[in-house]
C-alpha cells in the first residue's frame, strides 16, 4: 500500500477526531513531505459534536459544519476511508478493509464507542443524543412535542464532553421557551454521577445547579438507572417518569481497541499521563479511547480540545525523535472547553487537571 514511500519514516493514525487530525497535521506542520502519514477514518466527513446539539434545536445543521477528510490530504498525509479489522500494536500495523498498512510509529486516536445495548430498554425506548444518525428524526419529533416530560438521562461514565448533557438541556430550554410552550413542558437532568460535573469539582457542579435551578430544570445526582420502560426509567432506588427520554448511553473503548491488547483492566487504553506512550515501543494512543487517573481518582475530561492538545505533543514527539532535537515538554494537563448556557452565551471552564488536586475554573457566561 505504501511502496511510493520506500526508505522514508511512516506513521500510521488509526481515527481521524481532533486527536488524529492534531498528529498528523502536526508532523506536516514539522516535517512537511519528509514524512508519510496514513491517517485512517471510515467516516469521510469531520464535524464538530456541538453542531448536532444546533441541529437538534434549529440553530443550524450537522452538515454546515461538516468537512471532507479528503482535504487533509497532501503535504505528507494520505487519506485513507477504510473500516478498521484488526490493530497489532507489535507490529505498528492495522488490517483494513482496503488492505494490510505498517508503519514505523502507530498512534491509535478511535474514541469512544456508544454501548446504549448494555442499559436494557434503551434501545427500544430512548435516544442517544451522541448519535448523529437519529438527529433529523429526533429534531422532527421535539417539533411536535407540545406539552409534558422530557427527561435526559446519563446512563455511563466517563463519557466524550462532559458539559454537552447540561448544554443540551439548556438549548432545549430556550428552544420551548421561543415556541411559547416552556410552562407546558418539564425538563429535567439525572446523571449516575455523585455530581452534576465531577471534573468541575464542587464548586463547579454547584454553579451548574443554580444556572439550571434559574431555568427551571429539574435535576438528580447518584441515580443510577437498571432498566428502562415505555414511560419510565427504573433506578436502583426509585424511578422517573418520561414523555421522551434523551441519554447518555454508556461508552466503551471500540471493540477493534479492546481486541488489541493494548487496553486496561478498565477497558480502556492507559498510555503515560504525560507522552501517551503505550506499553508497546512506538504506539501512542491519545483521545477518548485513553483513560488517565487523575490525583483525584477521576479521569481526564474526554474532550476534543485535550484530544487536540494531546495529539500535538504526541507529533512533536515523533517529529524530535526523526530530527534529533529535544523532546517537547510533557503534555501537562491543561485543557479548557465552553459550556454552552443558552440564551446566546457560553461559558469558559479552563482546568490544571494534573494538580494534586486538579484545579478547574468556570468564568460567567458571555456572548459571543
Amino acid at each position: 500500500m505504501l511502496g511510493q514511500t520506500w526508505g522514508m519514516e511512516r506513521t500510521l493514525v488509526l481515527g481521524a477526531g481532533f486527536g488524529g487530525i492534531a498528529v498528523a497535521t502536526g508532523l506536516r506542520d514539522r516535517l512537511g513531505d519528509s514524512h508519510f502519514v496514513t491517517l485512517v477514518d471510515r467516516s469521510p466527513l469531520f464535524s464538530m459534536g456541538l453542531r448536532k446539539l444546533w441541529e437538534l434545536v434549529g440553530l443550524g445543521t450537522i452538515a454546515e459544519g461538516s468537512r471532507p477528510r479528503a482535504r487533509l490530504a497532501g503535504g505528507g498525509i494520505e487519506v485513507v476511508l477504510a473500516e478498521i479489522a484488526a490493530i497489532d500494536p507489535a507490529g505498528r500495523a492495522a488490517d483494513l478493509s482496503v488492505g494490510r498498512y505498517e508503519a514505523d510509529r502507530l498512534v491509535v486516536a478511535l474514541g469512544a464507542a456508544r454501548r446504549p445495548e448494555l442499559v436494557p430498554g434503551l434501545v427500544e425506548y430512548g435516544h442517544s443524543v451522541w448519535d448523529v444518525g437519529i438527529i433529523p428524526a429526533l429534531r422532527r419529533e421535539l417539533e411536535r412535542f407540545e406539552r409534558g416530560r422530557i427527561a435526559l438521562v446519563i446512563l455511563g461514565a466517563p463519557y466524550p464532553c462532559p458539559p454537552a448533557p447540561y448544554e443540551c438541556v439548556m438549548l432545549l430550554d430556550d428552544h420551548f421557551r421561543d415556541r411559547g410552550i416552556r410552562d407546558d413542558v418539564e425538563l429535567t437532568v439525572a446523571t449516575l454521577q455523585p455530581m452534576l460535573l465531577p471534573n468541575a469539582g464542587r464548586a463547579g457542579s454547584d454553579w451548574l445547579a443554580e444556572r439550571l435551578d434559574e431555568r427551571g430544570i429539574a435535576w438528580q445526582v447518584g441515580v443510577k438507572a437498571e432498566r428502562i420502560e415505555s414511560s419510565r426509567i427504573v433506578f436502583e432506588d426509585g424511578d422517573l417518569r418520561f414523555d421522551l427520554l434523551l441519554a447518555v448511553p454508556p461508552h466503551r473503548a471500540p471493540q477493534v481497541v479492546a481486541a488489541s491488547g493494548l487496553v486496561s483492566e478498565r477497558g480502556w487504553i492507559e498510555p503515560d499521563p504525560g507522552t501517551f506512550a503505550t506499553s508497546y515501543p512506538g504506539v501512542w494512543a491519545v483521545g477518548d479511547c485513553t483513560f488517565v487517573e487523575l490525583a483525584n481518582g477521576l479521569p481526564l475530561p474526554k474532550a476534543g480540545a485535550m484530544a487536540a492538545a494531546q495529539g500535538d505533543n504526541v507529533a512533536a514527539q515523533i517529529a524530535a525523535e526523526i530530527t534529533g532535537e529535544a523532546p517537547p515538554e510533557p503534555f501537562g494537563g491543561r485543557g479548557y472547553c465552553f459550556l454552552e448556557t443558552g440564551l446566546h452565551e457560553a461559558a469558559l471552564i479552563e482546568g490544571e487537571f494534573y494538580a494534586d488536586p486538579p484545579a478547574v475554573s468556570v468564568a460567567a457566561p458571555t456572548s459571543a
